[in-house]
């Protein structure tokens, strides 16, 4: 499998709250996204196959419409196919990031994701985050719903 460059990526697992946490450390092509998600996975399946991802997307420009279709589609089923449904995903973005977030194409990819269990949801605070990924964690059954994410970027 292929790996991104680790001053591009770094990924970890933090077995006391159960999160597989991933980061940007700086810009890259959208190509580089691709393995970074396929490691992502790996490191879930590893880890008694992790439903919980903190992603920091901070330091990374907005991906185009290809990937997007891409991770919404064929990512967002692979993974609840490998780990298990639902899955919650907890990105870090920055204000850069604000409009993208807010348009009907994200709002799109999302509901699409949300079809197969698959959550991503957008935050610029990382301990907002990582206390709504406990939440679900406590609340297994209770699914988040589509209007929430952009909510919570604005806080």
């Amino acid at each position: 499998m292929q790996v991104p460059s680790p001053d591009l990526f770094s990924l970890s697992y933090e077995a006391e709250l159960s999160l597989v946490v991933g980061r940007w450390l700086q810009d890259s092509e959208d190509s580089d996204l691709y393995p970074a998600y396929r490691q992502l996975l790996a490191e879930a399946k590893a880890h008694d196959n992790c439903r919980f991802w903190l992603l920091d997307m901070r330091q990374r420009s907005w991906h185009s419409v290809a990937f997007a279709q891409w991770f919404s589609g064929l990512l967002a089923n692979q993974v609840v196919r490998e780990v298990g449904a639902p899955v919650f995903v907890a990105y870090l973005a920055s204000e850069a990031h604000r409009a993208d977030i807010e348009s009907v194409a994200t709002e799109a990819t999302l509901r699409q994701a949300a079809e197969v269990e698959f959550y991503p949801y957008f935050f610029s605070d990382e301990p907002a985050a990582r206390d709504w990924l406990h939440y679900y964690q406590t609340h297994p059954d209770q699914k988040p719903s589509i209007r929430q994410t952009s909510e919570k970027q604005r806080g």
